[in-house]
């Protein structure tokens, strides 16, 4: 979340973020039909969220939706914006202060905001944030940076003072949401439905109704802090479930949708010519990746981690299943970041005489059909992902065909988004393949870290190395941009070495809308694409 200084590289006219294929969903209620001018719009939309909860979800609807918000967000150029603070705090206004090995981050809030409901927003609510995000019996989808606070002081209504037992770089992409105490408190926010299916909020829109497996429908939020400028300008938002991206894309040629969300990597020229119709392409600061459990004995030897980065040939992928439309991927840095580091990963080119020669070094020899063998047991494994993507879908096929050719035997096992995220926490797979968008700040300590294993992080590598723990922690803990970025690289290098996981390609995002919508700019982040939902306009 954590916006740097580093502007975007190369704003490639492309993607590789692609839409579901599955069978047409049925509409059996149909929602109130999009109306003339600019009070309300239809969005077709790729999935149903699993909760409005946003610390809670694992997947970007909530903050695509526009119904939560926090201290900051972060723009498209990945630079940080005050939401509900008069300021980003840093060294050099004087909202952060670093004294000795302990750093203290002043927020103040904004005067006179309001919840959705109409209660006001206190830093009361903020201290109940941090105590929400440190309770063990919350099921979040990741803790980082949580642990390192040892208490949030409220010394008025509208002062947080967090105080920090030692710096931490990615400050910012803390309190990315507010929770309202007055509505939470003791209540089991786990399964207290009346918020996690209509979060009362401080964002643009609140959610007006939900019908399971058809919509969505969110409103203006009447107290929403920019209310008075006229903000939102859509009043009404219709968010259709359609998972069937043909179906998505007949929507908007049919005007039945003013936007399709998430475009199939081969549906974007077409449209960038068809008629009424306009693309909005962007690099994304996330990445897909091929990970192994190590908690199961299989991929324990390395020469087999480092066959099957030999094995796939991500120049390939991208060529042919991608279209040209992305870009294979080095380490688990985007180059959008200023921690980017190029030369980690760069030895594991495509290499099928390699991987072949890596395999039987470990001690596996061919057997009669093709697949190796050791002790007369075949090298067969699970490789696990979520449905809804059909391009995710392919190269998951194509890494398959291409591990089979040096003799390993890899079965595809998909599962709904709700499911797939609890077998990743619970590690029931031998390997994954799935992606992570990332905040602008470098997130690998919470992919990587040994402490940071679920349900503390999202470590479902069960990777656990002390020298990449201690090297990312001090990178992290270091403020200073230049120095970070020589243990961000030295980090990348370490993962380069144990390879714990294969980054395969680095994404982009598309949507699709009509001529008439102004103002959807796409934002790298998993601040998601709604970022700046409020400033959309539709013309008549």
């Amino acid at each position: 979340m954590n916006r740097h200084v580093l502007r975007p590289l190369l704003r490639f006219a492309v993607l590789c973020f692609a839409a579901p294929a599955l069978a047409l969903v049925a509409r059996p209620v149909a929602p109130p039909a999009a109306g003339a001018g600019i009070s309300q719009m239809v969005v077709a939309y790729y999935i149903e969220p699993d909760t409005l909860n946003p610390y809670a979800t694992h997947v970007l609807s909530a903050k695509e939706l526009d119904v939560v918000e926090g201290f900051e967000a972060t723009d498209d150029q990945m630079q940080y914006l005050p939401h509900l603070v008069r300021e980003v705090p840093n060294l050099t206004n004087g909202g952060v202060k670093l004294t000795a090995d302990a750093m203290t981050v002043t927020w103040r809030l904004k005067p006179g905001l309001k919840w959705s409901d109409g209660q006001p927003v206190t830093s009361a609510d903020a201290a109940f944030t941090y105590k929400t995000m440190i309770d063990p019996s919350f099921r979040v989808d990741s803790r980082a940076g949580w642990g390192l606070i040892a208490a949030v002081d409220t010394p008025d209504p509208l002062t947080v003072v967090a105080r920090f037992k030692e710096p931490y770089g990615a400050y910012r992409d803390l309190f990315r949401y507010l929770l309202p105490k007055h509505v939470l408190d003791g209540h089991d926010i786990n399964t207290y439905a009346a918020y996690n299916r209509s979060p009362v909020t401080t964002a643009p829109y609140v959610v007006q109704e939900w019908v399971p497996g058809q919509y969505l429908t969110t409103v203006a939020n009447p107290n929403y802090r920019d209310a008075a400028k006229g903000l939102p300008h859509i009043k009404k938002i219709v968010w259709r479930f359609v998972s069937d991206s043909n179906t998505r894309i007949n929507m908007l040629r049919t005007r039945e949708a003013q936007i399709a969300w998430a475009l199939p990597f081969d549906q974007i020229k077409p449209l960038q010519s068809a008629s009424g119709i306009k693309v909005v392409v962007h690099p994304l600061n996330a990445w897909m990746h091929f990970d192994f459990n190590l908690h199961r004995t299989l991929f324990q030897d390395v020469r087999l981690r480092q066959a099957v980065a030999y094995a796939v040939n991500k120049q390939d992928i991208v060529a042919g299943v991608l279209g040209g439309l992305g870009r294979p991927a080095g380490p688990p840095v985007t180059p959008l970041s200023w921690a980017y580091n190029p030369n980690a990963y760069k030895q594991y080119r495509y290499d099928a005489a390699k991987a072949k020669q890596l395999i039987a070094e470990a001690g596996w020899a061919p057997g009669t059909d093709g697949i190796v063998r050791k002790d007369g047991k075949p090298l067969a494994f699970t490789n696990c992902n979520s449905v809804g993507d059909a391009t995710q879908d392919r190269v998951q096929q194509v890494i398959q065909a291409e591990l089979r050719a040096v003799g390993l035997g890899m079965q595809i096992h998909n599962y709904s988004p709700t499911v797939y995220g609890q077998i990743r926490f619970q590690g029931e797979c031998d390997t994954l393949f799935h992606r992570w968008i990332v905040p602008a700040y470098p997130s690998l300590s919470q992919f990587y870290a040994s402490d940071a294993m679920p349900p503390n992080g999202l470590n479902e590598d069960f990777y656990a190395s002390e020298e990449f723990t201690d090297t990312i922690r001090r990178a992290e803990r270091t403020i200073d941009q230049p120095a970070a970025k020589k243990l961000f690289w030295q980090a990348q290098e370490i993962l380069g070495r144990d390879l714990p996981s294969i980054p395969i390609y680095y994404l982009y995002g598309a949507q699709a809308t009509t001529t008439q919508m102004r103002g959807l700019v796409g934002n790298p982040t998993n601040d998601g694409d709604g970022w700046n939902m409020e400033q959309w306009v539709l013309e008549p």
